[in-house]
């Protein structure tokens, strides 16, 4: 409901407001209030809600020796590319995850990988890094889009495809990707090591040019916002 300067104001003065040198600013609009009604209200002033949390990003032992997981079926609805606030399948396969000490749930349907509980997937398989495309199935992530950016723009043989579970399985690096996560390695996977159980090289690259990415958009960031 508002314009890009609104916005702007908005978030930096949230900001402004927290202590944290490093910020994830949470945002949600809704179409507005209305009386209990299971049809979309036809009028509505939209809501706006924004918040900020310390930003927590992987550790130092997390990136350098990778984070376990495991797999599920993905029981979730057809509409997954639909960010919305009906979360309680994505919070019960996370929270498997959480009850076997990994760090996520990656979801399989129909054979096919999906995506994980809270963030995205892509494996590399005979050098080539693999990426599910984006459909109705999966919640399309920025972090996602940049790595996909990354790996065109350094010219990294890469593909837009769907993934099978096989070639998850087999895979010699598995990734997971999230505002939050950033880029990070799977490097166990229902309790068997992906490739040789560490970090593997493409990732290393990849991660590397992820961070010179971050620091680039921090720094235009904090100016704008200064500004």
């Amino acid at each position: 409901p508002y314009a890009r300067e609104r916005w702007r104001e908005l978030i930096a003065r949230i900001v402004a407001a927290n202590p944290w040198d490093d910020q994830g600013i949470y945002l949600q609009i809704t179409r507005g209030a209305a009386p209990r009604e299971h049809a979309f209200p036809k009028q509505a002033r939209p809501t706006v809600f924004i918040m900020a949390n310390p930003l927590s990003t992987p550790s130092e032992a997390q990136v350098r020796d990778g984070v376990p997981a495991i797999t599920h079926a993905d029981f979730r609805w057809l509409r997954c590319d639909i960010k919305s606030t009906s979360l309680l399948a994505n919070c019960m396969l996370r929270n498997l995850a959480a009850e076997a000490d990994c760090a996520e749930t990656i979801l399989i349907r129909d054979g096919q990988l999906a995506e994980a509980s809270a963030s995205n997937v892509l494996v590399v398989r005979a050098g080539v890094a693999l990426a599910p495309p984006k459909s109705h199935l999966m919640l399309p992530g920025i972090t996602y889009d940049v790595v996909l950016e990354l790996l065109a723009a350094h010219r990294f043989a890469h593909e837009i495809r769907p993934v099978a579970e096989a070639e998850l399985r087999a895979a010699e690096e598995v990734w997971i990707t999230s505002s939050s996560r950033e880029v990070l390695a799977v490097t166990r996977l229902d309790g068997r090591p992906v490739g040789d159980g560490a970090p593997g090289p493409v990732f290393r690259r990849v991660h590397a040019l992820y961070q010179q990415f971050k620091a680039q958009v921090m720094r235009r960031t904090g100016e704008e916002i200064r500004a």
